[in-house]
């Protein structure tokens, strides 16, 4: 099969997996076939088309940005903007690629200045909803894929050299042909370890042994030679693959490049993990591997143009352990040790604890598998949307619901890994029912919102904002209607605390005896939870944004809807107490809340 036909059938296969875009043109679904496989492609992650049709940009005036959303595997919400490109034959270059980069950071400038004549509104809307749900430290990458394979390595870096300078306020990743059809490979086969690998050493017999593993010098070349084959899956149990940092590259391309002799010395080398190896005179045959630290130093090599070739350092550990779980807590282990110093995600530092396997096992119990390791696959048994969760997301709800922070868990979501947070979520008096409960209510969110919410007669400047936007405000208002429905403590205790939100925040923490959200299964559920969603977004954020931008206006300054769910002042200030009038004022509020905690008698 020729290299482009790959592409060819893996779109026609994405058609097929996805009915609802057999009629959209080619390059669409590239797009959309691209963001699948790269950012939604993990357990826990679902991929919907019907939501990405929403920041699916391209088109007429989309300012050359065709696709903008946040990276649902990201600590900090990053902002992905997606600029891609389907050639049937056609050649890229780097003016090309220039071309269209420069496009997108005028789009961007335009954009953030509010100077958006001659946008398609699509995408500002898109961009602005995507920008007011990045975190407090999170990051706008813009992202560009092609169709198009460079001919030779040296075309492939100055394509990459030559564009690296556009983007000075965001990070630029480029993808071409060749790395989508490896991630596309590694993605649908779910392998995370190569079957089997070849590299060559400096010279027979030049290894240090200790116990089972060794420590060897292994040929540039040869590993570049195994990356160009295996691509992404020479890193399945990396728990990244690699991070970009521009200086890094620099430096190991300039290495390579300048002085190849001295790579051994100002590079750490590469940890190899196997089931197991052998060593023939200078070649080193690996079965069943994965690079757990080097991706980086990998993925430069495999990039570069190496006229001379040069070795560099490769601990190779053998795999330890009888059963298959202590198997895969060694490889776990010895992955997470040696990339603790560099920019690992902290839910893979903390991914095998024992607070969380416990988690993991009390959830199950509950319906609900718990990702907690990279490469978990769901089992079919769990087959609805909320029977599966990723730490983060079990960490976002619980931040904003259980300990009553929506804006925290909506911009700061690092809080869950500092000790205060994280025990009271994750250890052994977290309420597996009550996540479960989350999980189940942040679904029937989503789905509200997919409805078309500007049929609904919403205000546009203040109400369609929250609905749009305060999922977490929305999920911190029902778990407070439910402990207030449960008896957890009264509204009167809260009242009085709420000049005083040091004394408050405990108090609001409480479970009490509280096992579940939802105590007895309704036919209405799903409507339940609708009619709750809109009073609380209609008649609750809605009336207290009003409120903000008034006393903004008095002030002279504006007032931005995001601005407003970053903090979770406003919700301890305005919308608790604007909450509890509604709860005792709207009939059909208080009877939704009731009936979902078994409280209507």
């Amino acid at each position: 099969m020729e290299q482009q036909n790959f592409i060819d059938e893996r779109i026609r296969a994405f058609k097929r997996m996805y009915p609802e875009c057999s009629d959209w043109q080619e390059y669409r679904v590239f797009t959309a076939m691209c963001v699948r496989y790269f950012f939604f492609q993990e357990a826990g992650v679902g991929f919907d088309l019907e939501e990405a049709s929403e920041y699916l940009t391209d088109g007429k005036s989309d300012g050359g940005v065709d696709a903008v959303f946040n990276d649902p595997g990201s600590e900090n919400n990053d902002m992905i903007v997606v600029q891609s490109k389907f050639y049937e034959n056609s050649q890229l270059t780097g003016a090309d690629v220039a071309g269209e980069l420069y496009k997108i950071s005028e789009t961007i400038k335009r954009v953030d200045s509010h100077q958006v004549e001659g946008l398609s509104e699509k995408m500002v809307s898109a961009y602005r909803n995507a920008k007011s749900q990045m975190g407090e430290n999170g990051q706008i990458r813009v992202v560009f894929f092609t169709s198009y394979e460079p001919k030779t390595k040296r075309e492939r870096n100055k394509i990459e050299k030559s564009n690296g300078e556009i983007f000075r306020f965001c990070d630029l990743e480029l993808y071409f042909r060749g790395d989508i059809e490896a991630q596309i490979e590694i993605v649908d086969s779910g392998k995370l370890y190569a079957d089997f690998g070849v590299l060559r050493l400096d010279r027979r017999d030049n290894y240090l042994e200790y116990e089972d593993s060794v420590v060897v010098n292994i040929s540039a070349q040869s590993l570049q030679e195994l990356q160009n084959l295996k691509r992404n899956g020479l890193l399945g149990m990396n728990l990244r693959f690699f991070v970009r940092q521009k200086a890094v590259d620099d430096g190991i391309d300039n290495t390579i490049r300048k002085e190849p002799e001295n790579f051994w010395y100002k590079n750490n080398g590469i940890i190899i993990i196997c089931e197991d190896y052998e060593i023939d005179g200078t070649v080193l045959r690996l079965n069943n591997f994965s690079i757990v630290n080097g991706g980086q130093t990998t993925n430069r090599i495999g990039r570069m143009d190496i006229e001379r070739d040069f070795f560099l350092q490769c601990k190779v550990v053998k795999i330890k352990g009888g059963t298959t779980d202590e198997k895969d807590k060694f490889t776990h282990d010895i992955a997470e040790a040696s990339n603790a110093q560099k920019a690992v995600k902290a839910a893979d530092l903390k991914s095998n604890t024992p607070e969380q396997l416990r988690l993991r096992e009390r959830l199950s119990e509950k319906g609900v598998y718990y990702i907690t390791k990279k490469g978990d696959k769901i089992p079919q048994k769990y087959s609805e949307p909320y029977q599966s969760a990723k730490l983060e997301q079990v960490g976002k709800l619980s931040l904003a619901a259980v300990l009553q922070m929506p804006g925290s868990a909506r911009s700061n979501l690092k809080r869950i890994y500092q000790d205060e947070y994280y025990y009271p979520i994750f250890a052994q008096n977290a309420k597996a029912g009550v996540i479960a409960d989350l999980l189940k209510i942040s679904w029937y969110y989503d789905q509200f919102i997919k409805g078309n919410l500007k049929d609904r007669g919403y205000d546009e400047r203040t109400v369609l904002p929250m609905m749009k936007n305060g999922k977490t405000f929305q999920l911190a208002c029902v778990a407070f209607l439910c402990k207030i429905s449960y008896g957890v403590f009264s509204y009167d205790t809260v009242a009085g605390l709420r000049g005083n939100v040091d004394e408050l925040k405990p108090v609001l923490r409480q479970m009490g005896q509280m096992e579940q959200l939802i105590s007895r299964k309704n036919q209405e559920e799903r409507d339940l939870f609708f009619t709750i969603f809109d009073v609380i977004g209609d008649e609750v954020l809605g009336v207290c944004f009003d409120d903000a931008l008034e006393r903004a206006a008095e002030e002279q300054r504006t007032l931005a809807p995001s601005d407003y769910l970053k903090s979770d002042a406003n919700y301890y200030k305005d919308v608790v107490k604007r909450l509890w009038r509604k709860y005792q004022s709207n009939q059909e509020l208080r009877r939704a809340v009731d009936l979902l905690c078994g409280q209507d008698g």
